[in-house]
């Protein structure tokens, strides 16, 4: 039995068959979804996949805080995964579990490489361009109340940075991935009394909670000095790169009327 299971988050059956063999499928949203056969799902045992619409993967992490006892585990997307080296479009390099377990003998956490938003001075500008202000301001508001190790580097990371690593993705050891949940859920779990989901904001804007994880996975690894991090970049499986900037400048319109 292998010590390290990476797991894909999708919400609905996986018709690529690039996805490799060796990961492990699991159905987000599932509490309102028929079995997909071979899919683990996220309202299983300790969850909140109710909350998906709003939390995104997340719920599948929670579920993986919650109830896996492997040694090593990761996050991957259906449309997003780990590459092996550089990418030869369309034939994606899709890294092995082998190949992972092989880096992690030489690094703490697996991280998918850097996105920079050159057009924005820093990332608090990048989120109130493409997203809601406000809600950034109230979890602003509780690192510094009930958070303040991590206070320096929320400052470093929202101001004086363009910057991030995105999509909630890595690989780990189970202990380090639950100490980071368990500062991640009791943050999000406070702010999440905050926000009105139902002040209208579209569906993409309800996805908040996952937005705003994904900061602070950044603020939490920029905190943890010693850790060796190996940045990868991604094979994407889905849409192109300009259907998807297409799609967020609507969005952004939208939101604005």
């Amino acid at each position: 039995m292998r010590k390290l299971k990476l797991y894909v988050m999708t919400h609905k059956m996986i018709e690529d068959k690039r996805i490799p063999n060796d990961r492990t499928l699991m159905l987000v949203g599932s509490y309102n979804k028929e079995n997909l056969e071979g899919y683990i799902r996220d309202d299983s045992f300790d969850n909140i996949s109710i909350k998906n619409s709003s939390f995104c993967e997340l719920t599948g992490l929670y579920w993986m805080w919650k109830n896996d006892k492997s040694q090593y585990v990761g996050l991957e997307h259906y449309r997003r995964l780990f590459s092996d080296g550089h990418l030869n479009w369309p034939k994606y390099k899709i890294i092995s579990l082998t190949k992972v377990e092989e880096i992690l003998q030489k690094y703490d956490i697996i991280v998918a490489s850097k996105h920079q938003w050159p057009k924005y001075k820093n990332l608090y500008e990048q989120y109130k361009n493409e997203h809601i202000e406000s809600d950034l301001q109230k979890l602003e508001t509780i690192i510094f109340n009930d958070y303040p190790d991590y206070i320096d580097s929320w400052n470093q990371y929202i101001y004086n940075n363009n910057s991030s690593y995105n999509y909630n993705m890595f690989v780990t050891s189970k202990k380090i991935i639950d100490e980071y949940c368990e500062f991640l859920f009791s943050v999000l779990f406070k702010l999440e009394p905050l926000i009105d989901l139902q002040d209208g904001r579209d569906n993409y804007q309800r996805r908040v909670f996952g937005f705003l994880s994904e900061r602070l996975f950044n603020v939490w690894l920029n905190t943890k000095k010693d850790l060796k991090i190996k940045e990868l970049k991604l094979a994407s499986l889905g849409d192109s790169t300009n259907k998807d900037l297409i799609r967020r400048i609507y969005r952004k319109l939208k939101w604005r009327k």
